[in-house]
């Protein structure tokens, strides 16, 4: 009797675990979302966050850390604002939003030639 007891006991303890890791986890991703490929979305493509310090600001764009200075698709990160981030290269300049993960591009003007 008393080995029944303790039986039903270590059953009572395991069974709020149990029935608590058949709910699905509130914290995961959509399904959509996690069987996506990664590197496919627009924050691996596009600019994901920023972190303004002066001189240190850094910011997540195409999927790695970019600071001031760094080449990145043929052009060097000349400025980086609270929300966009400025690329700078031989065909103009590129601003590239947080929100809406589109580039707005400003030719390169030259002067006159003289």
């Amino acid at each position: 009797m008393a080995a029944r007891l303790m039986l039903f006991a270590v059953a009572a303890l395991l069974a709020p675990p149990l029935a608590a890791a058949s709910l699905p986890d509130p914290t995961a991703l959509p399904k959509s979302l996690s069987n996506a490929a990664a590197g496919t979305g627009p924050e691996a493509t596009g600019l994901a966050w920023v972190r303004v310090n002066g001189r240190h600001s850094l910011a997540w764009y195409g999927g790695t850390t970019v600071q001031l200075g760094d080449q990145v698709d043929g052009g060097r990160v000349s400025a980086i604002r609270e929300d966009h981030i400025v690329i700078s290269g031989k065909d103009g300049r590129r601003t590239v939003y947080l929100l809406d993960h589109s580039i707005r591009t400003q030719p390169r003007v030259r002067p006159p030639a003289r």
